[in-house]
């Protein structure tokens, strides 16, 4: 006979259910079943410590300068420049060492005033120009800044459809002028260029106004060549141009260069623009010679301040040796003086006609006699003691014919 506690007779599957065990405490097997499990879960983790240990400090990244090391090489740190009531000026931010100009500089590497220098940089050039007392000027930089903001466009700037028929004489004439003008100006952007480059990057402000001269003089050269073939004329005969080969083909150093560059042919091209804005008869002449003599007298205001510092630094002796070159400048300039044909056509101009041409040469004579005073003027200005007697026999001739 069996009971319900025979395993015979259990339905149950699992076998008969015993709720004791030989402690004596009694458990089901559900219960037993759910314990074992989390025995064995508990087994299959890790022993955690009874003490947990501090997290680790996270490592500090590393400073700017620690991930980039050449954020330490600087020279000045924590330069501020003010800005004036005129903008941020060049002048303004030569503060600092930014704004010491070496007397002497031999870097030849293009390296920026005030950077730090790369080891081993290979040489990129061979200035010539090396020394502040051989180009440097005081106004250098806000004639830049000048330069920049008076730049003019001749294709637009100019009221080109104003200007009005003329004789076919006296229009000639002007397209001379402005034919000896634009000669004037290809000259100024050979000779710049030719010394541009050799000119140290320690003086970076009279670079980059001399940039601006070579700019205004390709800008003078559109602008004539547009004068004399806008209006039925045709371009004239070309110059002697003795004064622009003694530019080109200076080799002595910079300041002996100016000298022809900025007194011998200077003078004359910003008169012959004068000449030009003082008889015209119509707003394009009027207003195409008025821009350029500001740009011309711009140029000069820079070429007679180098002047000046150069024989100041340099010494008498120097400036001895200037004048010594002059002899062969003024025979160029002579020469040119003997040239009928500019002087012809600025006579029909400030005449106003072929039969005006007695009392326009009166003008003309005025012009040439002013153009040798102002030229020892500007002599005397930079330190070059020229005196009248000593001029060339042409030239103190032309004075005598003004008298």
């Amino acid at each position: 006979m069996t009971t319900q506690n025979d395993p015979q007779n259990s339905s149950d599957p699992a076998g008969p259910v015993d709720d004791s065990n030989p402690t004596g405490n009694y458990r089901s097997s559900a219960a037993e079943r759910v314990q074992q499990n989390v025995a064995e879960n508990t087994a299959a983790e890790p022993e955690v410590a009874k003490t947990a240990e501090a997290p680790a400090e996270p490592e500090a990244p590393p400073s700017p300068t620690e991930r980039f090391p050449w954020m330490k090489d600087t020279r000045q740190w924590g330069t501020r420049a003010t800005p004036t009531a005129h903008g941020l000026t060049i002048d303004g931010i030569n503060v600092g060492l930014y704004g010491e100009i070496p007397e002497e500089s031999r870097e030849m590497t293009r390296m920026p005033r005030g950077s730090f220098a790369t080891p081993g940089m290979p040489r990129l050039d061979n200035y010539s120009v090396n020394r502040k007392d051989e180009l440097w000027s005081d106004n250098a930089a806000w004639l830049y800044e000048e330069a920049i903001q008076r730049r003019w466009n001749a294709m637009q700037d100019i009221p080109w459809d104003e200007i009005p028929d003329q004789p076919e004489t006296l229009e000639l004439a002007w397209c001379q002028l402005c034919t000896e003008l634009g000669q004037h100006a290809t000259a100024e952007i050979e000779t710049i260029g030719l010394w541009l480059h050799r000119m140290n990057y320690a003086y970076i402000e009279p670079k980059m106004f001399l940039a601006t001269q070579e700019f205004d003089s390709a800008r003078h050269f559109e602008a004539m060549r547009h004068r004399a073939l806008c209006n039925g004329g045709a371009l004239g005969l070309e110059s002697p141009g003795m004064v622009s080969r003694r530019m080109t083909e200076t080799r002595a150093g910079w300041p002996e260069v100016s000298v022809s560059l900025y007194i011998a042919r200077g003078t004359l091209t910003m008169l012959l623009y004068r000449f030009g804005a003082h008889f015209a008869t119509n707003p394009v002449d009027r207003k195409l010679f008025s821009l350029s003599l500001q740009d011309k007298a711009r140029h000069l205001a820079y070429g007679m301040a180098m002047l000046k510092l150069t024989v100041a630094v340099k010494g008498v002796d120097f400036g001895v040796s200037l004048r010594r070159i002059l002899g062969s400048i003024e025979k160029d300039m002579a020469g040119e003086m003997r040239d009928p044909v500019l002087w012809e056509a600025m006579a029909i101009i400030a005449g106003g006609s072929v039969a005006g041409m007695t009392e326009g040469m009166t003008a003309v004579n005025k012009l040439r006699a002013d153009y040798v005073r102002q030229y020892l003027t500007r002599l005397h200005y930079v330190g070059i003691q020229k005196q009248e007697s000593g001029l060339h026999p042409d030239l103190a001739a032309v004075l005598q014919q003004a008298e």
